[in-house]
């Protein structure tokens, strides 16, 4: 009886060292896929985390960085950026020629086609500009090309753009705010249609989209610079950090952006990830909102609040210096940068304004909102403004968003007195202050009539440093009428895969067409 109960279990033992066996051999074939057995194919497929959905997946009408880094894998621009220096680079156009104030000219490419098979011309890059000029279109670039009068086709590939107005900035416009529309499809299918399942000349094409889950794409072979490395490309949706975090370093995502700076090393230690970082041209304020009927209508509260933020604690306290402080409007990347004035950190001088504009600071209850997980400790900050402002004596209430609903009360006009708020890729004076100061702009938080005046008038300067001396001049006045709190130059905190070739973008585009496996 022993003897057979000994040989039972020793043919136990060797059923499960069998299993064992087994189950390590798939192991290593899974692992041979992802590119760790240089003999076997490499892996050919990236899921990115997002914190949220796109808002269309139509080119050319919603301003929103989480909808834009996405739709840029479909439709290509005619100019973009290099993702080092932030110089105008050519895509779909060859090159480029300011005529006279009111005359631009592109010269474009040949032989491009869309995932459809339609060639790309003159046609549709003047379809493009004349879908955002449409107002039955919505566009929120809109009011950034609103001086843009005509655009003619000179051949299949040349336009002509004609501005009512002296419109300088144009080349940055078209580099930031364009994506090429086939033209035919659009009228075929739609724009409803064309928003769900679009067609562009980009690196991708649309598989399939299911609404605040995912969106599938797939490599464009015939795309104009070459078949992509990477064959299938998903954007997954992850709401909460702690998710895609965990999503991550199990192995379902392969890249995420905006990492808490108290997570990274969690990503570090990890034997199969890494961190990448980048100053990006993104910065990040808090807004002292003077469209809402409250107390921050007041210069001299705004200024208060100016004083009531230390934003070096918050640096080095809540971010641990991965940022760049900022005392105006724009960074120090940015080409149209002066270095002003700073308030520095003066409860003493804070309390005495906030009198002098008759308030107890004990009166106030003010109301931040705050995105969360959108920007790096975006909640966190929030939390810490609110008690540092709590130090002066002022109530703080946070009242935390989900993304899309975050921008969507900014645009909206319905938020109260302050919120948290970054803006980029910022290169260019004007992109920030006409998109952030004027009464019209759909992200703006601040309007000052003679401001606006000034604002429109520098706009149309061609002359270099008229132009520069203008947005020098604008900065320093936006800064004494306290416009906002600036905060800081993002530091954008990647964690990636450790066998994905990546680099980082300083204006935070996730193109997959750049990246590869090792």
């Amino acid at each position: 009886m022993k003897k057979n109960m000994f040989m039972l279990l020793a043919f136990s033992l060797v059923l499960l060292l069998s299993a064992c066996t087994s189950g390590t051999a798939e192991d290593s074939s899974e692992s041979s896929v992802d590119g760790n057995d240089p003999t076997s194919p490499k892996k050919d497929s990236l899921v990115v985390a997002y914190e949220a959905d796109a808002a269309t997946l139509m080119a050319n009408i919603d301003v929103n960085y989480v909808t834009d880094a996405q739709i840029r894998n479909i439709y290509d621009p005619l100019i973009d950026r290099d993702g080092k220096t932030g110089d105008f680079v050519p895509v779909l156009a060859e090159s480029w020629e300011n005529v006279d104030e009111h005359t631009w000219k592109i010269q474009l490419k040949e032989g491009i086609k869309f995932h459809n098979g339609a060639d790309f011309n003159a046609e549709a890059a003047k379809y493009s500009i004349d879908f955002i000029l449409d107002e039955a279109n919505q566009s929120f670039y809109r009011s950034r090309w609103v001086d843009v009068k005509e655009v003619k086709v000179i051949s299949p590939t040349e336009i002509e753009i004609i501005t009512s107005k002296p419109f300088p900035s144009l080349i940055q416009r078209i580099a930031e705010d364009l994506l090429v529309i086939e033209p035919g499809y659009v009228e075929e299918v739609g724009l409803d249609e064309a928003a769900k399942k679009p067609v562009g000349t980009g690196a991708y094409k649309f598989v399939e989209w299911s609404r605040d889950n995912y969106l599938k794409l797939e490599a464009f072979d015939e795309y104009w610079k070459g078949k992509p490395a990477i064959k299938s490309l998903e954007f997954r949706y992850i709401p909460e950090f702690s998710a895609r975090l965990s999503a991550f370093l199990s192995g379902e995502v392969d890249l995420f952006k905006n990492i808490p700076v108290d997570s990274v090393d969690s990503i570090t230690n990890d034997d199969h990830s890494k961190v990448a970082e980048v100053a990006s041209a993104r910065i990040n304020y808090l807004a002292l909102n003077n469209f809402y009927e409250g107390p921050l209508q007041d210069e001299k509260v705004r200024q208060a609040i100016n004083y009531a933020v230390d934003v070096d604690e918050l640096l080095n306290g809540v971010l641990n210096g991965h940022g760049t402080k900022m005392t105006g409007p724009l960074s120090q990347i940015n080409n149209d940068y002066t270095e002003t004035a700073e308030y520095g950190y003066d409860v003493e001088k804070a309390k005495a304004l906030l009198k002098e504009a008759g308030h107890e600071p004990e009166s106030l209850t003010l109301t931040l909102d705050t995105p969360n997980g959108r920007y790096p400790m975006d909640t966190q900050i929030a939390q810490a403004i609110a008690s540092q402002l709590q130090r002066i004596g002022i109530t703080v209430n946070v009242q935390t968003n989900e993304w899309g609903n975050h921008l969507e009360k900014i645009r909206n006009r319905e938020m109260k007195d302050m919120f948290i708020l970054g803006w980029g890729p910022a290169f260019d004076a004007q992109s920030t202050v006409e998109n952030l100061f004027t009464k019209v702009a759909p992200y703006s938080g601040f309007y000052d009539e003679e401001l606006e005046k000034e604002i429109y008038r520098v706009n149309q300067l061609f002359d270099e440093q008229e132009r520069f001396d203008g947005f020098s001049d604008l900065q320093h006045k936006l800064v004494e009428k306290a416009a906002w709190v600036p905060l800081w130059q993002q530091s954008d905190l990647y964690a990636v895969r450790k066998d994905l070739k990546f680099t980082p973008r300083v204006d935070e585009k996730i193109q997959a067409y750049e990246m590869s496996w090792e």
